[in-house]
């Protein structure tokens, strides 16, 4: 196995923040809708929500880091990406440093964000819920 941790750059920083937002973003919506439409109240969504959410981050974090040790997954092939348009510009455009994008990573160092992003997910999500747990079973 490689060295995880030499994989790790100071330029990785914000590709793992962009994705873990939006991961932790998209994991929030799905837990308030569930305890909003489906939980009948019994379940908490701080405790079970937030639980279910960080198991879910963990496991896609082991799956992360079986890539990165070389395990291949099927998948389909990649789309070409579409070009914007040509009076489309990002602020990005007007700054004089270049920030580095997760696509301009190679491919070790995209795996090594995912697998990033997937722990930081599952830690904001699990540790309120193990809060909630113990306040529950102290009969708080």
């Amino acid at each position: 196995m490689k060295k995880v941790l030499s994989l790790y750059t100071r330029e990785m920083i914000r590709p793992i923040i962009y994705k873990c937002v939006n991961k932790c973003a998209i994991a929030l919506v799905i837990v308030l809708l569930w305890d909003r439409y489906i939980s009948r109240g019994a379940l908490s969504a701080v405790r079970d929500g937030g639980f279910a959410a960080g198991l879910v981050f963990f496991a896609l974090a082991f799956v992360s880091y079986l890539r990165l040790d070389g395990v291949k997954i099927a998948r389909p092939p990649k789309e070409p990406r579409k070009l914007r348009r040509p009076g489309s510009r990002d602020m990005i455009d007007f700054v004089d440093e270049h920030i580095v994008t997760f696509d301009e990573l190679d491919d070790e160092q995209q795996l090594a964000c995912v697998l990033a992003s997937n722990l930081f997910s599952g830690l904001v999500f699990l540790i309120p819920a193990l809060i909630a747990a113990a306040a529950a079973g102290m009969g708080g």
